[in-house]
Parts: C-alpha cells; sequence; structure tokens
C-alpha cells in the first residue's frame, strides 16, 4: 500500500467525514453548462440551490467526502453484487442536450489496491425524459483495468473496445476525460482520454430514440462508481471533477 493510499484508507475510516446533506461554507459558482467540483465544500445534494449535484444513487453503497490529497475527496463505495446491482455515484441534470451537442465529463480517480479493476462503471450519459424507463445512455466502464464503452442501454449490443489500451494502475491516481457526441450514426461520437493520452475514440448511436413523442438526447450524468457486477466490494476516489457542455447550433 502506497503512502497516499494508506492516509485515504485511514481518513475512510475516520467519523469526521463531511455528510452528504450537511450545510457548506458557500456553494460553488456553476455555470449554466458545467461546473467544477474538488470537493473543498462538502456536499449538498437537490436542495441547494446553485450546487452541482441534483442527487446521489447509493444503493448498497455510500459517498463521503474525506481528507485526502492534501484536502478532500470524494470517497464511493459499493458492497459486493447480490440481487440489486449495487451503486454509489453523484448525478447531475443539466439542460436537454439535444443531437449535436458535445459533454465532457473529466476527473481524477484512484481505486485502491484490493479493489477489481473490473466491472465497474465509472460515468454515465444518459436521458430521463426520453419516454423509457431505465434512463438509457451510454456508459464509461473498466474491463480488466481498460476503459470501455458500453452502449447495451441504447440497444446497441457491443461496447466500443481497445484492448491495446494501456490499464488503469491500483493505488495510483489517474486523470480520465470522457467526450460524448451526442447524436445518431456519424453523428455520435465518444473519445476517452487517460493522463492526457486518447486510449479509445468511435463514431455511432450516443442516445437512445425516444418513445412517446420525447424529445431525443440526454440529461442525465452520473459520476461515480455507477455501478458493480464485482462478487466482492469495490471502492475507488474521486477529486476535480468537471462537467462542460457545448450545445448544438
Amino acid at each position: 500500500m502506497g503512502a497516499a493510499e494508506a492516509v485515504i484508507r485511514t481518513a475512510f475510516l475516520l467519523p469526521l467525514l463531511l455528510p452528504l446533506a450537511a450545510t457548506a461554507l458557500a456553494a460553488p459558482t456553476a455555470a449554466p453548462d458545467g461546473f467544477f467540483d474538488d470537493f473543498e465544500r462538502g456536499l449538498c445534494l437537490g436542495e441547494c440551490v446553485g450546487w452541482n449535484w441534483a442527487s446521489s444513487q447509493q444503493i448498497d453503497g455510500t459517498l463521503a467526502v474525506i481528507p485526502g490529497r492534501g484536502g478532500h475527496v470524494l470517497a464511493a463505495q459499493t458492497q459486493a453484487r447480490g440481487a440489486r446491482v449495487p451503486k454509489a455515484a453523484l448525478i447531475a441534470r443539466p439542460a436537454k442536450l439535444a443531437p449535436g451537442a458535445v459533454a465532457r465529463m473529466s476527473f481524477d480517480m484512484m481505486i485502491p489496491d484490493g479493489t477489481p479493476l473490473n466491472s465497474i462503471h465509472l460515468a454515465d450519459l444518459e436521458c430521463a425524459s426520453c419516454g423509457e424507463a431505465g434512463n438509457p445512455g451510454i456508459r464509461l466502464y473498466l474491463r480488466h483495468g481498460r476503459l470501455r464503452i458500453d452502449r447495451s442501454k441504447i440497444e446497441e449490443r457491443n461496447a466500443w473496445t481497445n484492448d491495446a489500451a494501456p490499464q488503469l494502475v491500483a493505488g495510483r491516481w489517474h486523470r480520465i476525460d470522457f467526450e460524448v457526441a451526442v447524436g445518431f450514426a456519424e453523428a455520435g461520437y465518444a473519445r476517452v482520454r487517460l493522463d492526457g493520452t486518447e486510449v479509445l475514440a468511435a463514431r455511432g448511436d450516443t442516445i437512445a430514440s425516444p418513445v412517446g413523442g420525447a424529445a431525443a438526447g440526454a440529461d442525465r450524468v452520473q459520476i461515480g462508481l455507477t455501478a458493480s457486477s464485482n462478487p466482492v466490494p469495490a471502492r475507488a476516489y474521486f477529486d476535480n471533477v468537471r462537467l462542460s457542455v457545448r450545445r448544438a447550433r
């Protein structure tokens, strides 16, 4: 175990956590189509006007802001998968991104030693108002330490993969950038960068076809452990999260 991980792991057990619903010193400034959060002010969900995160998912999982990296980081932890898919993730709800818009989700992340680098989802771009249950969208996930994009929720069976890409290293902080052009066929694309180097790029559908007269697009972002399929608990730490949007002209 590295020194940095030891500090964070010890901090995870401390009772001096900044609770998610606590009143913070001041709300971070959030631009209409983007924000940055380094978790130095704690978190406040939903009821706090001007805050970044609309809500969270903590299903057989927990989120906490804890001391780490000389400041604070977000700690996400899930139980082993049982009857339910465990989740521990934050949710942002930008105004609906129409086809042609580009969304970029960037964050620092460290998965500690002893946690699987496999079958965990890290970032989702979905639609909660497209007339279909289950928030269809695409999801960035890890398979054997490599970043992939799952499109099964938009009825695309094959994931986007690059088996020659470098693998994440447990116990080390990485910078991940996930950029998605909202659209169908060649108008849609996704790019993934790991520590500044592009490791995956593909074109095709990135959103689901709407039903019931709803408009196509995306309006829901999740970052954290958005799902885990592991038979053992999973943990990850997040810092310096940035969401930015370029809307269609």
